[in-house]
């Protein structure tokens, strides 16, 4: 669906993005994703709806559950997805939205996240244990933290595991578990970015701003600091820049040099910003149930 200009998009510093369509919701949002190689969006609300849509914003695939859908992952074919319902549950389901299997598990599901083709999903638990399933629903391995994952990435050129605890861990995995390493975070953690490689990790660290981390060794490159509490944070697929919100609703965008592109005030609660491959458009999930892409100039 084709929306309007919003006013607020040009409240704001620097070239702003504009806006290329707007979808909203039939209850409030509870998660997006975006499959990096056909543009599609997955949405998931309070009420157990799943919608797809196309890059155009239009509805491709649509089913209502009987279940609170807490978080979904989706791969970046757009070939399939997994939904994590009733604290417990996990789903797969294929691009018509359409479920193959489910599966109970142990302790409240804290993150999922699918690997780039769709063939494998990565669930950790509350009880700090997080495992690997397969397709066809098949456990393929499993390893244990010292605190339990809430951010998984699963990274498109290797088989490894990038990941964050809420408070106090960041690190790379293997899919057995290996550690490839680790670091003590010293602030809480309100979200994860990767790139495809897993070279460039960004962590939204509230008050102390965008963490930024070398993915490969595990150091850190420093932060990106600003006014305001930073809360998520979005990256493409290998570019060296980002797009980021704070809890004061503030949406900015840096560029590879650490420079501030633009910077607007949202109009209401973000809950998720995703960003294109290439970097050139953004979506932004808010918390009512709205769902917009802003392409960016370049």
């Amino acid at each position: 669906m084709s929306g309007d200009a919003e006013e607020w998009l040009y409240s704001g510093r620097g070239v702003p993005p504009t806006l290329r369509w707007s979808f909203t919701a039939d209850a409030p949002l509870t998660d997006v994703r975006l499959a990096r190689e056909t543009g599609e969006v997955l949405i998931a609300d309070v009420s157990g709806g799943l919608y797809l849509l196309d890059r155009r914003g239009r509805v491709v695939s649509l089913i209502r559950t009987r279940h609170a859908i807490h978080r979904v992952a989706w791969c970046d074919t757009g070939s399939g997805g997994t939904a994590a319902f009733d604290d417990q549950t996990m789903a797969w389901f294929d691009r018509k939205l359409q479920f193959s299997w489910t599966r109970e598990v142990p302790d409240d599901i804290l993150a999922i996240a699918m690997d780039p083709h769709g063939t494998h999903v990565a669930l950790s638990t509350a009880d700090g244990v997080t495992t690997i399933y397969s397709s066809e629903n098949r456990k393929t391995s499993r390893f244990e933290t010292v605190r339990p994952l809430r951010y998984l990435q699963l990274l498109a050129t290797q088989t490894h595991i990038v990941a964050a605890a809420e408070h106090g861990l960041v690190g790379r995995f293997s899919l057995n578990g290996e550690i490839l390493w680790s670091e003590k975070l010293w602030s809480n953690v309100g979200d994860l970015a990767a790139s495809g490689d897993g070279r460039n990790m960004y962590l939204a660290g509230f008050a102390h701003g965008v963490q930024s981390y070398d993915g490969d060794t595990g150091t850190s490159r420093g932060a990106y600091l600003t006014e305001g509490t930073v809360a998520l944070v979005a990256c493409p697929y290998a570019k060296r820049q980002l797009v980021a919100s704070t809890l004061e609703r503030h949406l900015f965008a840096v560029n590879d040099a650490g420079d501030a592109i633009w910077n607007v005030t949202l109009p209401e609660d973000l809950s998720r910003i995703l960003m294109s491959p290439l970097g050139d458009w953004i979506v932004l999930g808010f918390a009512s149930g709205r769902v917009i892409r802003l392409d960016c100039t370049r």
